[in-house]
């Protein structure tokens, strides 16, 4: 894979674009009239060289191709001679300097080229490196997360199920149905989390396809309530649909898990008893859904970060599990994915709400 690219660097150093062709042609335009501007004012020649040595780093600069760098050089030396030398408007020259000037003038013209092209070079590289720095870090970052969060659930559930062939018949009925409700929470969570970084996975590189069809926004909320963790039972959670069917253009299991992490996502960061309420709505020509709570809200300086992937803030969840903070990173991939936005607003008097569109749809009937 190395060898290949770096033979494609080599094609793009060696092949011009036609923009970078364009871009030389200007540039020993451009040098050639003020050039003229020059002569005619009895500059020395030494100005015009100076000229076209700029032209020749600006060349380098402004396109991607050696060839161009080198072209330009070359051309420079061959319009100086032509317009600016005795006989003028002729490649030939009377002077006995003149083609040792030129001869300078054509290596300082190439070692300009070659020192700018090689900065450039390695100021890619250099930026290239920072990249993969970064996202090496990022994949230990990931790593690191995962194997915590993935650790605590496992180890409650591995306890749990010790628990449970140890001391089967010793437990009483409400102890063991308090085991069986800690092992599927704790197995809920794991399969949720999953289900985002594979869907995480699939948007970053780009097979996320969407199956869009017009659902009625009604039912794809009632599906994704019913798909909630049963912390859920501990607030309540109310639906606030218009009189008139709602209809829009999703991925309906795309939306559902973009409900169920709103959702998730207020009922951990609420106290018990707070109030969720998913709502929506017609607005300028798509559906706009909301899940609106009455917690303590979201501090000013997070709000900014809070669709970004790996940003947890400074929560605290009530099960001291650490969120990866994928969950709303992942909605706003999905709502951007449909054409839609995704927003965070306050809740008066307290509290958040998540607002996101989607296009409205309509059902054409066949008679």
């Amino acid at each position: 894979m190395t060898r290949q690219k770096q033979a494609h660097d080599l094609h793009a150093q060696m092949v011009p674009r036609w923009q970078d062709l364009l871009v030389t042609l200007l540039i020993l335009a451009a040098g050639t009239a003020i050039g003229n501007i020059f002569w005619q004012f009895a500059f020395t020649k030494a100005n015009i060289i100076s000229v076209y040595v700029l032209g020749t780093l600006l060349t380098s600069l402004f396109t991607k191709s050696y060839f161009c760098g080198v072209f330009s050089s070359v051309v420079s030396v061959l319009l100086f001679n032509f317009f600016f030398t005795e006989p003028r408007l002729t490649l030939h020259a009377y002077e006995k300097g003149y083609p040792f000037t030129i001869a300078i003038m054509l290596i300082v013209s190439i070692i300009t080229v070659t020192l700018a092209i090689q900065n450039i070079r390695n100021i890619e590289e250099k930026e290239r490196a920072a990249l993969l720095a970064k996202n090496e870090q990022l994949r230990a970052d990931l790593l690191r997360a995962i194997s915590h969060d993935l650790r605590t659930p496992l180890t409650s559930i591995s306890g749990n199920a010790a628990n449970l062939l140890a001391n089967d018949t010793k437990l009483e009925e409400d102890a063991r149905h308090q085991i069986f409700l800690d092992i599927y929470d704790d197995s809920i969570w794991l399969i949720n989390l999953v289900e985002n970084l594979l869907s995480i996975t699939r948007i970053e590189d780009g097979r996320m396809n969407l199956r869009l069809s017009t659902e009625l926004v009604g039912e794809v909320i009632e599906e994704a309530l019913r798909h909630t963790n049963r912390q859920s039972d501990e607030h309540t959670i109310r639906m606030d649909l218009p009189d008139e069917l709602l209809l829009a253009r999703m991925d309906a299991r795309l939306i559902v898990q973009v409900l169920i992490n709103l959702v998730d996502n207020a009922v951990k960061y609420t106290p018990a008893g707070s109030i969720i309420t998913v709502s929506a709505r017609e607005q300028d020509g798509f559906a706009a859904i909301s899940v609106l709570d009455d917690g303590p809200g979201i501090a000013p300086e997070i709000r900014p970060h809070v669709f970004e992937m790996f940003y947890t803030g400074e929560h605290k969840v009530a099960d001291s599990r650490r969120s990866l903070g994928l969950g709303l990173a992942l909605c706003k991939a999905i709502v951007d994915a449909h054409g839609g936005t995704i927003t965070l607003a306050d809740n008066p008097p307290h509290g958040c709400n998540f607002t996101f569109t989607v296009p409205l749809g309509e059902v054409t009937l066949h008679e």
